[in-house]
């Protein structure tokens, strides 16, 4: 027992020394604070348990067992039954349950001309401002990441001097609706998928360890909307490797064959050339499983929040506009 001990042990202490010079050696691009604290997150949610998660969910479910099964998660996480567009005994798969659709008029869209509506069913974590001065920003209050390294570029660099860069993180628990709309009207012309780790998202999590964030898989797409840029990123999480696009079907994640970015892989870059035009509540895309979305834009000077951290919202509410 002592010699297993010992050779566990020392197997740990080398692959601990591995992870921490391999993201030195890349340049620590995820600018992560903590590596040792790091390393246990990732043995402990490694992304290949939620590739067996995925393939459970992904099971074909028989017919008699789809109504029981699905009301049972719905009375555990508060699904509201009556939004669902389809009969609960048409969902082949618990992901195809899990990134359900809703009836028409589920979600109406607020009027607000100057200013974005949620994305999502969500929890607001938090929200704020980026200064000309930090690079790492509030994942929730208490705990930071690095923006930069988060959406794969500085979005200082392409704001002016009459404007400011806000964002908002907006947690999506196991019961919400779990499709994606767009927050305004925009324009979106590129895409980058940064492959990660597949750490949980709550709350609670993000507030005991800096980085999440930044090292979850994720997709980040950047655009135009009236006031400047916009950035959408859906993040990954624990379980919930696969996010899709409605105008993107060739997009593919938590790939067994891919290496994460902050272990030296590379960002995928999509341009749209012609652009993707989405009016405020078009569909984006979602998850087939509980994640987060993150806003990143720019504004005039004196954008008002109309939620606080902790807020709950649906799709269409509004979250803040230009005074």
């Amino acid at each position: 027992l002592t010699y297993i001990m010992s050779a566990v042990a020392f197997s740990t202490y080398t692959l601990e020394s591995k992870f921490k010079e391999c993201i030195e050696i890349v340049g620590n691009k995820a600018d992560i604070t903590e590596p040792h604290t790091m390393f246990w997150l990732r043995v402990l949610f490694g992304r290949m348990r939620s590739r067996w998660v995925g393939a459970a969910t992904d099971t074909r479910v028989p017919v008699a067992l789809r109504s029981s099964l699905y009301s049972l998660f719905a009375w555990r996480y508060g699904v509201a039954l009556e939004e669902v567009r389809y009969p609960l005994d048409a969902f082949p798969t618990f992901n195809d349950f899990f990134s359900r659709k809703l009836v028409e008029g589920a979600r109406p869209i607020s009027h607000v001309p100057k200013g974005l509506v949620s994305p999502v069913d969500c929890t607001v974590t938090t929200v704020g401002q980026i200064s000309e001065d930090n690079n790492r920003v509030e994942q929730v209050k208490g705990s930071t990441y690095n923006i930069r390294s988060f959406l794969g570029f500085d979005p200082r660099e392409n704001t002016t001097e009459t404007s400011e860069l806000h964002y908002v993180v907006l947690y999506l628990a196991p019961g919400n609706y779990h499709r994606i709309h767009s927050p305004c009207e925009v324009t979106v012309s590129k895409g980058r998928h940064f492959c990660g780790e597949l750490l949980p998202v709550r709350p609670w999590f993000l507030q005991r360890f800096n980085d999440v964030l930044a090292v979850n898989e994720r997709v980040a797409l950047t655009g135009q909307w009236q006031f400047g840029m916009m950035n959408l990123v859906a993040v990954g999480a624990a379980n919930t490797g696969s996010i899709f696009l409605d105008f993107d079907h060739k997009l593919k994640t938590n790939r067994l064959r891919d290496i994460a970015v902050h272990c030296g892989g590379d960002i995928s870059d999509k341009l749209y050339p012609s652009g993707v035009q989405l009016r405020c509540g078009d569909p984006v895309g979602g998850f087939r499983m509980g994640s987060t979305v993150v806003l990143v834009f720019e504004s005039p000077k004196g954008f008002q929040w109309s939620v606080a951290p902790g807020d709950s919202l649906k799709v269409g509410q509004p979250l803040g506009q230009v005074a």
